[in-house]
């Protein structure tokens, strides 16, 4: 049998994979990204701190081990670290913004469930070293482009949201740890270890009693400075453009600690 949380592709749904690969690199050209593959491991190291020391891939998640010389591996959990990597190692930043996307097999050791599994496949699209809010705006519209080219009889729903400067990030935290240590007596137990190290994750959070508590949570919208405002709008301007319909989601946030202003 297969190890628990693997599982081998054939027949039809292989079929369906390739063509899924086939239309990320058609839609790649067509917006200007350039290929890349980076090894399915890395030093341990380049995870941890853009990753988060107190993220749940990085506490729970990563397949780590030692090499036969002492060097501490991991098979990676995303793709975009790896690729942020490459870029410096092979100097492929000399000419920017540059653009890249690549795919391939990533590891996690989560529960599997339907859907999810430890080894899964990751398309990754990546836009370096330009802050235009319309690097934004050309990543959403790609995606939405993809999906419609992959799964041409659904309807889709962009969920979106900005999170602001890493710098207001930092300090909208703080904020958020006092709400929910404020709270901490309602909260459930996963969600109460969260509130001093990762205090955003609670918003993930499934839990109902948790629901109520992030109901009446600041919003990070509130505190965002004009210029960061003015961006989040002029996005949502483009995407109107574009009729992409939207759903202004405040309480959608991503895990990782490198991610900061439009989450989609």
């Amino acid at each position: 049998k297969p190890v628990r949380g693997t599982h081998d592709i054939f027949g039809e749904e292989i079929k369906k994979f390739n063509k899924i690969i086939s239309e990320v690199k058609n839609t790649a050209q067509k917006f200007g990204f350039k290929e890349l593959m980076t090894p399915i491991f890395e030093s341990s190291e380049l995870f941890k701190k853009p990753l988060g020391e107190h993220s749940d891939v990085v506490l729970k998640e990563m397949y780590t081990f030692n090499d036969r010389n002492k060097d501490e591996i991991t098979l990676r959990p995303e793709y975009t670290t790896p690729m942020i990597r490459a870029a410096i190692s092979n100097s492929l930043l000399n000419n920017l913004p540059a653009k890249f996307f690549g795919t391939g097999q990533m590891f996690r050791r989560e529960r599997p469930q339907k859907g999810r599994y430890r080894q899964f496949n990751q398309i990754n699209f990546e836009n370096f070293g330009t802050d235009d809010f319309f690097a934004d705006v050309e990543m959403i519209n790609l995606a939405n482009q993809l999906l419609k080219k992959i799964l041409p009889n659904n309807h889709f729903t962009l969920h979106i949201n900005t999170l602001g400067s890493r710098e207001n990030l930092q300090n909208f935290k703080k904020i958020f740890s006092k709400y929910f240590k404020d709270h901490q007596n309602s909260l459930s137990i996963d969600s109460k270890s969260k509130i001093e190290t990762n205090p955003l994750r609670i918003l993930d959070s499934k839990n109902i009693q948790d629901k109520e508590i992030v109901l009446q949570s600041p919003k990070l919208i509130e505190f965002l400075s004009q210029a960061e405002l003015k961006s989040y709008e002029e996005i949502k301007d483009c995407l109107n453009d574009l009729s992409i319909p939207i759903f202004e989601d405040f309480n959608l946030v991503r895990g990782l600690d490198y991610y900061c202003h439009t989450v989609f």
